[in-house]
């Protein structure tokens, strides 16, 4: 038995230090989701708003339903086209009225319970603070559109990889420990069934 538990023990623990880090960054990014902490804003409409430092993404917001039947799987999508050019978005901060510079990136996307979110715009806030949010339609829209102010979603996902990398770098001496001890102890049988 002792020699059983020696030749998976730090087999063991390397595994159970791989799982445990990846349920602790999981867990990590689950109550810390820029994505739960978004601001709301409704077009056409004026928003006052707390932005902290750093670099946000502006994201266009629509009903996205998905139905997953087995083998086929139904998406109901209420989204328009090419929304950037059907709204006006102005980021004014309210204590100098200086604007902030918007940058036209569509890299990010979310999906949140039955809402998909699209990202039209990032831009940073160098100093955090209250800021003026104004959405106006270039065109009459056939209904109010939905957006969102979200914090910054990569540099949060980048956390947890860079977290996971930590975890199984750490482990990486007891895997080690624990193969050369299990290929020891299987040399060993070997030799002695002969």
């Amino acid at each position: 038995m002792k020699r059983l538990i020696s030749q998976y023990l730090f087999l063991i623990l390397g595994g159970a230090i791989i799982l445990l880090g990846m349920v602790f960054a999981g867990i990590n990014f689950l109550n810390h989701n820029p994505v739960n902490d978004r601001v709301m804003l409704r077009a056409p409409g004026t928003k006052e708003v707390f932005l902290s430092s750093g670099k946000n993404n502006l994201f266009y917001e629509f009903d996205s339903k998905q139905l997953n039947l087995g083998v086929l799987q139904l998406k109901k999508e209420e989204k328009l086209n090419n929304v950037s050019s059907l709204v006006a978005v102005k980021i004014v901060k309210v204590s100098d009225n200086k604007e902030i510079v918007l940058a036209k990136d569509s890299s990010m996307n979310f999906t949140f319970n039955d809402t998909r979110g699209e990202s039209l715009y990032s831009f940073e806030v160098v100093e955090g603070g209250d800021y003026r949010v104004e959405i106006n339609p270039t065109i009459e829209l056939p209904k109010a559109i939905t957006f969102s102010i979200v914090g910054d979603l990569a540099n949060s996902l980048l956390g947890v990889f860079k977290h996971a990398g930590i975890v199984v770098s750490m482990s990486i001496p007891f895997l080690l420990i624990g193969w050369y001890m299990y290929a020891r102890e299987a040399r060993r049988k070997k030799l002695l069934t002969r």
